[in-house]
C-alpha cells in the first residue's frame, strides 16, 4: 500500500513539472510565430488574446489576434478584438509606430465592418478606431475624420442602443467639435463646407452619462466625464467622477491603471 501511494505521489510530482514546463515553454514563445501551428483554432487565439487582454499585455494580445486571423481569415470577432488591441496599444507608443499601428486598427475595424455590416460591434470599433487616428493628425484631417465618426456612431447607436462605448465615442466628438478654435473653424468651413452640426458639451454631458448608466464600472468614462466637469469650471462634481475612476477596480479595460494615473493627476490639481 505505501509503495503504491509513493508510486502515484512521485507520478503527480512529474506530471506536475511537465506542466509547468509546458507553461514556461509557451511563455518564452512569441505570439507572432502562433500562425504556424495550423491545428490551433481562431477561437483558442481569441481566447489566449482575451486572456493578455485582462492581463494588460496589449501587444501579445494584438499577436493573439493576428494568429486567429491567420487561422480564420475575416473572422469576425478576431477582427473586432484586434482592432480594440491595436488603437489602444497605440497609446502607448509614440512616432511612427504610433501612426502604423493606428492606421492597422483602422484597417481591422473597417474589415469587421465588411464582415458582419449589421453587427453594431464593428461600427463601434470602427468608430473608437478613427477617433484614436484623429488625434495624431493636422485640422484638416482631423475635421474629415470626424464625420465619419460620427456616421460609425450614430449606425452604432441604432443597432445597439445600450453600447456604452458607442456613447463614449459620441461624448468626446462632441467635446473635440466643442473646442475647436477660430482657425480651426475656418479651416472646417473651407474643407468641409462647415463644422458638423450638433455638437456641444451638453450633449457630451448627456452622452456621458449614458455610457456610465450603462457601463459603471468602466474607468474612461469616469475619467472623461470629470474632464468633462472640470473643464465646465464644475470641480466639486468633476472630483465625485474622478474619485470613482480611481477607487473601481482596474478590470474595465487594458488601459486602466493608466487612466486611473490620469484622474488622480487631474485631482491633484483640483485639490
Amino acid at each position: 500500500m505505501a509503495g503504491a501511494i509513493r508510486v502515484r505521489a512521485r507520478r503527480a510530482v512529474v506530471a506536475g513539472l511537465r506542466a509547468v514546463a509546458l507553461s514556461l515553454a509557451l511563455a518564452v514563445v512569441p505570439f507572432a510565430v502562433a500562425p504556424a501551428f495550423a491545428a490551433t483554432s481562431a477561437a483558442e487565439w481569441i481566447a489566449a488574446g482575451d486572456l493578455e487582454y485582462a492581463a494588460a499585455h496589449l501587444a501579445n494580445a494584438r499577436d493573439a489576434y493576428q494568429a486567429a486571423l491567420a487561422a480564420s481569415p475575416d473572422h469576425f470577432v478576431a477582427l473586432c478584438r484586434l482592432a480594440r488591441a491595436e488603437s489602444e496599444l497605440a497609446e502607448l507608443q509614440k512616432g511612427d509606430e504610433q501612426r502604423r499601428t493606428r492606421a492597422a486598427a483602422v484597417e481591422h475595424a473597417r474589415a469587421a465592418v465588411k464582415a458582419a455590416p449589421d453587427s453594431a460591434a464593428g461600427h463601434v470599433w470602427l468608430a473608437v478606431a478613427l477617433g484614436r487616428q484623429a488625434l495624431g493628425e493636422g485640422a484638416k484631417t482631423k475635421l474629415a475624420l470626424s464625420r465619419e465618426i460620427k456616421s460609425e456612431v450614430d449606425r452604432a447607436l441604432k443597432m445597439d442602443p445600450r453600447s456604452g462605448r458607442a456613447w463614449h465615442v459620441l461624448a468626446v466628438w462632441n467635446i473635440k467639435l466643442s473646442e475647436l478654435n477660430a482657425v480651426e473653424r475656418l479651416t472646417a468651413n473651407a474643407v468641409l463646407g462647415g463644422v458638423p452640426k450638433g455638437a456641444s458639451f451638453a450633449n457630451a454631458e448627456t452622452a456621458l452619462q449614458k455610457a456610465i448608466q450603462l457601463e459603471p464600472e468602466y474607468v474612461h468614462h469616469r475619467l472623461e466625464y470629470g474632464r468633462l466637469l472640470h473643464a465646465l469650471h464644475r470641480d466639486p462634481e468633476a472630483k465625485r467622477e474622478l474619485e470613482k475612476a480611481v477607487a473601481l477596480p482596474p478590470t474595465s479595460g487594458a488601459l486602466d491603471a493608466r487612466h486611473q494615473a490620469e484622474a488622480r493627476e487631474l485631482l491633484a490639481k483640483i485639490k
